[in-house]
């Protein structure tokens, strides 16, 4: 038991000190690619592409090589595959052999075959790459929307301590006689949304971390938190680049890109490989072989045999004759496999006049998947541009409206420090307080969600210049 609680005690303080470090958005990322279930699913398909390439190789460089082993089993009557002759008795027969078979031309189909499954291979790659950005760009979403989320919870409080403040200022005017009573009923109220503003903020936190769990298909029970952002204030990029060279950058430096190409050279080579199934084939084999008869038999010596043939005429005497006859036996499993081995080599040249259509539907299909590979780089090269377009107008707006934001809060904090003034002193009522207050609070709202949408807009453009992504 002291064992077993010593392990579970561990345990809980790695767990502890694991939840306890703030997660970085690289931390995010390294987790995210190594245990993504929808990314390990991804890498299968560059398994099943490797194997299909190595497979064509073997076929194009190597034999086929197969032994083979018969056992047969013969009642009554049987034929001697020795000699062909009938042989009245329950036998056994053993034939083995080794075949080889290694095709010389198949009209170079197998070439573009493996030239193609190379291509598919490097697609598949290219397509894992793809997934990983996107996987990258979601979770660099999630991130951001986590910052906001604690940026405005901080917010919030900042808010809660003001309508604090707020409240001892409001009892010592009270008390002074410079408010009426009632003004103090206005600020509790006010403190009382705070502290609901305060628990939506942490639930839209909450909310935020939780959806950077389930990505990385973390524990959902286990504590997370990730790194705040250090940079409160951003600086604007002004560097500008158009979009027809960004598109030309990004052709170059996106898989999606590279993998919709690389399956059109694919489509290519297999439409070589169908034209090719039209030629003639020349292949070459050969066959090493023996075989056992249980009713095999062999000379194991001989005899002599005396015979008569007739009588000598007038004295009766008898004629005899002598000749020698072989004394069989069976013949042993390693005489007959010795005596009966047997080799042979082919060329054999194999020339397709009908084969029900297959091979020319074979062709047809081909083609049509080279328009389809051909469609699917016009659309995904449409898209992009589409897609860089969109991603630099949206940078630009986000830019001046982050600007903009700055400016409206930077306005807004001296209009809030100046009715703070007035309203210590019992200039203003509660009403014009809070009014320039809320438009405070308002406006550093507004510039947390602008930074954050300028950060991510900045972070695709920068994605489509290098192909990369980060904060």
């Amino acid at each position: 038991m002291d064992r077993i609680f010593g392990i579970l005690l561990m345990f809980a303080l790695v767990k502890i000190s694991f939840a306890q470090d703030a997660w970085s958005f690289q931390d995010c990322v390294d987790y995210a690619l190594e245990h993504n279930l929808n990314l390990n699913q991804s890498k299968l398909n560059i398994a099943y592409a490797a194997n299909t390439a190595l497979q064509n190789k073997m076929d194009l460089f190597t034999p086929n090589i197969n032994a083979t082993v018969t056992e047969g089993f013969n009642f009554s009557n049987s034929i001697n595959p020795l000699t062909y002759q009938f042989v009245t008795q329950n036998t056994t027969s053993t034939s083995m052999g080794l075949f080889m078979d290694f095709s010389i031309f198949q009209g170079l189909s197998r070439i573009s075959s493996l030239k193609a499954a190379e291509l598919d291979l490097d697609a598949a790659q290219m397509e894992q790459l793809e997934l990983e950005n996107n996987t990258k760009l979601t979770l660099a979403n999630f991130y951001l929307n986590a910052l906001l989320a604690k940026e405005a919870l901080q917010i919030t409080k900042d808010q809660n301590r003001l309508t604090l403040n707020q409240y001892k200022n409001t009892l010592a005017l009270v008390q002074a006689g410079m408010l009426a009573s009632g003004d103090k009923y206005e600020v509790e109220a006010q403190l009382a949304n705070d502290e609901l503003n305060i628990v939506n903020a942490e639930n839209n936190l909450e909310n935020a971390l939780n959806q950077i769990k389930f990505l990385l298909q973390l524990d959902p029970f286990l504590p997370f938190d990730i790194q705040n952002f250090s940079a409160l204030d951003l600086v604007i990029d002004e560097t500008t680049i158009t979009t027809e060279s960004l598109s030309q950058i990004a052709l170059k430096n996106l898989p999606n890109i590279k993998a919709s190409e690389m399956r059109l050279e694919s489509a290519k080579n297999q439409l070589k490989a169908a034209k090719g199934s039209l030629s003639p084939t020349l292949s070459v084999s050969a066959y090493l072989g023996s075989n056992y008869f249980s009713a095999a038999q062999e000379q194991v010596g001989e005899q002599i045999i005396t015979t008569p043939i007739g009588l000598v005429s007038g004295t009766s005497d008898v004629v005899v004759a002598s000749y020698s006859s072989p004394i069989l036996g069976n013949k042993s499993f390693g005489n007959q496999v010795n005596d009966n081995f047997n080799q042979n080599v082919r060329i054999n040249l194999n020339i397709p006049l009908f084969g029900k259509w297959q091979r020319m539907i074979a062709i047809d299909n081909a083609k049509l998947n080279i328009l389809k590979s051909t469609f699917d780089v016009d659309l995904k090269k449409n898209a992009l541009q589409q897609d860089i377009f969109t991603a630099q107008t949206n940078l630009k707006a986000a830019a001046k409206k982050y600007a903009a934001n700055m400016q409206n809060r930077e306005a807004a904090g001296l209009a809030y420090n100046y009715a703070n003034e007035k309203y210590s002193v019992g200039v203003i009522n509660n009403y014009e307080y809070e009014t320039a207050k809320n438009r405070f609070i308002a406006a550093q709202t507004s510039v947390v969600q602008a930074k954050f949408e300028y950060l991510f807009r900045k972070m695709i453009a920068n994605f489509y210049l290098t192909g990369t992504l980060g904060l």
